[in-house]
């Protein structure tokens, strides 16, 4: 699943990339697909520059933000990020939260490791490219 094909954002509908998917599930094959996802970004990020159109940027710096509350998710590095915004119409959000990559897929770890040798265990997890800054909120 990529969210930028599977719910398209932005101008992400626009543009022509494949998702590298595997079959295996091992530390090689997700270095692998890191890879190829790299080669994957550099094609979308050419599509973009090159479909700019020309003349001045514009567009309003710090819009009103309007009353209410709103979720999305975006595609990252690690997959997926969900962002939560509630505002009561001030200039600073009434409250945040985001959920990122690395909070769903650290339990995946435990599986990965059943069987394992204990010297594998560091890669394997470091596999899944983890942020645990990030999942401290």
């Amino acid at each position: 699943m990529d969210l930028r094909r599977d719910d398209p954002y932005e101008a992400y509908d626009q543009f022509d990339f494949d998702v590298p998917v595997l079959d295996d599930g091992d530390v090689f094959a997700r270095v692998v697909v890191r890879a190829l996802e790299l080669v994957e970004s550099a094609k979308i990020v050419t599509q973009a520059v090159t479909s700019l159109p020309a003349g001045p940027v514009a567009g309003e710096l710090f819009p009103a933000v309007p009353v209410g509350e709103v979720a999305v998710h975006t595609e990252a590095p690690r997959g997926e990020v969900l962002y939560y915004i509630k505002s009561d119409g001030g200039d600073q959000p009434a409250r945040v939260r985001v959920r990122t990559p690395t909070f769903m897929n650290m339990p995946t770890v435990r599986q990965m490791v059943l069987g394992q040798s204990l010297s594998d265990l560091g890669l394997i997890q470091a596999s899944i490219d983890p942020c645990y800054s990030c999942t401290d909120r």
